[in-house]
């Protein structure tokens, strides 16, 4: 599901995106940030701020194509 988004992100020529996977445990947060980790259009990822979500969600930066 996070690669399709993320694809679709970048099709729409969008720069970044906020990936919401919510506080709980971590374990989704942990799921999401591995597979920011390999994806080829990633180029850096990294809590949101306070009001956008704070570690309950992920800002993304995608690469330019």
């Amino acid at each position: 599901m996070v690669e399709e988004y993320l694809e679709e992100a970048a099709r729409k020529g969008l720069r970044q995106v906020r990936l919401i996977h919510g506080r709980g445990t971590g374990t989704q947060r942990s799921m999401v940030r591995k597979v920011l980790s390999r994806h080829p259009r990633v180029e850096a990822f990294g809590d949101a701020p306070p009001d956008a979500g704070g570690w309950g969600a992920t800002l993304v930066l995608l690469r330019l194509s």
